[in-house]
Formats: structure tokens, sequence, C-alpha cells
């Protein structure tokens, strides 16, 4: 048997796919699934359903915004700087 919040995560399965599949080309898609799963797991027992759907698009929002941060961001190790004089 699974547990209520097992069955309740079943039940937004297809929503999840669906969301991540439209942001996939901004971050992995199983990052995505992942994160809609999290939102999911995180919502509170007696949300309604659209709240639990925006909390998801929310939360893979939030994800790829956390990617393209990261992208923009390249680490310069102590040599190189001091070798390239990259201040």
């Amino acid at each position: 048997m699974f547990s209520p919040e097992e069955n309740r995560i079943g039940e937004f399965e297809k929503i999840i796919a669906a969301a991540a599949w439209k942001f996939r080309n901004a971050a992995e898609y199983d990052d995505l699934y992942q994160e809609g799963m999290i939102a999911v797991w995180l919502s509170p027992p007696d949300a309604e359903n659209q709240y639990i759907i925006v909390s998801v698009y929310n939360r893979m929002k939030d994800w790829v915004r956390y990617v393209k941060r990261l992208r923009h961001y390249q680490s310069v190790s102590y040599e190189e700087m001091m070798n390239d004089e990259v201040l």
C-alpha cells in the first residue's frame, strides 16, 4: 500500500511530466520532474489542486532561474587569475 503522500504524487504525475516537458529546453527534464515531485510532496495535505499545480510550476521556474544563474558564473582558479591578471 502507498502512503497518502505517494497517492497524491501519483495523481499529479501527468501534470508534473507536462510541466517538466514545457521547461525542458531551459534545464534537464529529470531535474525538473524531481522539483515538481518535491513541490507536490511539500504542499499541505488539505491544499486544493490549483494550489498544488501553481506550486509545481513555480518550483520549476525557480529551478530554471537557478540553473541559468549557475551558467553565467564560471569559476576561475587562483593560478589563472594571476597568470591572466584578471581582476
